[in-house]
């Protein structure tokens, strides 16, 4: 699979580069321009702007295998799905929590957000949070 990136694209790291800058997982930003190499150049919402090369996974895989992924860490941010979105902070997130269908699903999807002021849910009931039945024990 291909990303095919243009100016102001606005797109979300998949990766913490830089935790000390705010190049963290689900850090989002728009494209700037590109590195002569073509290597896109990110303008990321807190104000810092980075050239995004290639970064290499390795992922065990199991009986002494091992699989490598090498992909620029970047992914369109227009939208993801609750489940995608675990492990990231996200500055900026409007929620739609009408089809939650497992427990903590809510919880993940709001707890996602860095703050109050980034954050805004739509199509709310309360019969979207639903808790394990060990935790309401």
């Amino acid at each position: 699979m291909q990303l095919e990136l243009k100016l102001k694209a606005m797109v979300m790291l998949l990766k913490n580069l830089d935790v000390k800058n705010g190049l963290v997982n689900g850090a989002r930003g728009l494209i700037t321009g590109f590195s002569k190499g073509g290597q896109p150049i990110v303008k990321f919402s807190n104000g810092k702007v980075a050239t995004m090369h290639p970064e290499t996974w390795t992922i065990n895989v199991g009986m002494g295998r091992v699989i490598t992924r090498k992909q620029v860490p970047l992914q369109l941010a227009w939208g993801i799905s609750i489940h995608k979105s675990q492990g990231m902070t996200l500055e900026c997130v409007e929620l739609d929590l009408s089809r939650c269908f497992e427990v903590g699903q809510a919880y993940v999807a709001l707890s996602r957000a860095r703050s109050l002021e980034g954050l805004r849910v739509v199509n709310f009931s309360a019969s979207c949070v639903k808790a394990h039945p060990s935790v309401i024990k």
